[in-house]
């Protein structure tokens, strides 16, 4: 911002703007219209300012302004009267904003001729010269202020934009991880139970492929207890026993017949020798009808023993049961144990399911898994399952 009077308008003038005189003992600042200089000329160093051009020492040349102005008027009083006259319209003129009497008094002749007045002048014509400028600039200040404030209200309207898109893009990241978290949470819970939902997977594949495996036993039957000879036929001992029952199979009624499992032996005391557990006799039929007939007549004569069978050995009690598989047979174990520890009266298989049920009228419940059996039965000891 300008800082410095003009030795000329006294308006404010900028020091890189303005002309310096190259005098010592001056060094007065004025504005380059006010010493009739163009913006774009170069300021010579021995240049002086018009008050230091009036106090030079005077060499009477014919080009003196006093001289020419004093010759112009007549004689020595009228030269004095039209420095004074024109010392007070310098000094009326100069002082005030308005530039028309500044021009008027420089284009008058009677004073044109004066270093002061035309000082003066130069000052007014100087000021008329920089206030459109300055207006201009201010007008430039205004519209680039504007522009300014047209791309911040445009800005500000981006980043609402990208603000909102924001918060909409957090919002659903939120969500996310709220769902990941209640996931997580749900995951958590199943693993501090000991039960995922891999293991549930798992193990319903378990009871799929065991009840599949059952499905494929449904026409097998399994007679137990039978005494075991090196000569025995297994197909001719199914035969005799269906005939004991009540039930007459035919050689296209057994598709197979033969002893499972490895030879057991019994509890023996320490005097006797051990003796060898019989091994099952498993008996595949045709048809399904005809397994379900030798089940019955089996219920029906229970306690029905080997004599008249032709077996070796003293006559003993045989049992016909349907073939269940591995997982199958632990159950049925652990429920038949687990029914005598806590009254249950009715523990049987039917088409390779595990049924139970406390007393007559009762519901019949079905066993599956371990899980079952605590749930129906109640808590069992280890030693007894």
């Amino acid at each position: 911002m300008p800082g410095i009077q003009c030795a000329a308008c006294k308006l404010f003038a900028s020091a890189i703007e303005g002309v310096k005189c190259g005098s010592s003992k001056c060094r007065r600042l004025y504005h380059r219209g006010c010493v009739n200089f163009k913006p774009d000329v170069a300021i010579p160093p021995s240049w002086r300012c018009p008050e230091c051009k009036k106090n030079l020492v005077r060499d009477n040349r014919a080009d003196t302004p006093i001289r020419g102005s004093a010759g112009s008027a007549g004689g020595p009083a009228s030269q004095t009267s039209s420095v004074a006259r024109t010392t007070g319209e310098l000094d009326a003129s100069c002082s005030s904003p308005a530039p028309v009497v500044c021009e008027q008094q420089r284009a008058s002749p009677s004073s044109a001729s004066t270093p002061l007045h035309r000082s003066a002048s130069t000052a007014v014509t100087a000021a008329r010269e920089i206030s459109p400028v300055v207006g201009s600039g201010l007008g430039l200040l205004m519209d680039e202020l504007r522009a300014m404030r047209a791309e911040i209200q445009e800005f500000r309207k981006e980043m609402e934009l990208e603000m909102a898109q924001l918060v909409s893009a957090m919002s659903h990241c939120n969500g996310r991880i709220d769902g990941l978290e209640a996931r997580i949470s749900a995951l958590e819970q199943q693993a501090a139970t000991g039960r995922s939902s891999a293991d549930e997977v798992v193990e319903e594949l378990r009871r799929e492929l065991n009840d599949r495996d059952q499905d494929l036993l449904a026409n097998d039957v399994e007679i137990t207890n039978i005494p075991e000879a090196p000569s025995d036929h297994p197909i001719h001992i199914a035969k005799v026993v269906g005939l004991k029952l009540g039930v007459q199979l035919e050689e296209r009624d057994i598709i197979s017949a033969e002893r499972v499992g490895g030879k057991q032996l019994n509890a023996t005391s320490s005097a006797g020798p051990a003796v060898t557990r019989p091994r099952a006799i498993v008996v595949r039929l045709a048809r399904r009808e005809l397994r379900d007939e030798l089940l019955a007549s089996a219920r029906m004569r229970r306690g029905a023993t080997t004599a008249d069978l032709d077996l070796p050995g003293p006559p003993q009690r045989f049992f016909i049961n349907e073939r269940l598989t591995k997982t199958n047979r632990r159950l049925f174990r652990m429920a038949r144990d687990a029914a005598r520890l806590h009254n249950w009266r009715f523990v049987w298989t039917k088409r390779g399911r595990i049924l139970a049920r406390r007393s007559p009228g009762d519901s019949t419940q079905r066993i599956r898994t371990d899980e079952d059996i605590v749930k129906f039965f109640g808590p069992v000891n280890n030693e007894t399952t």
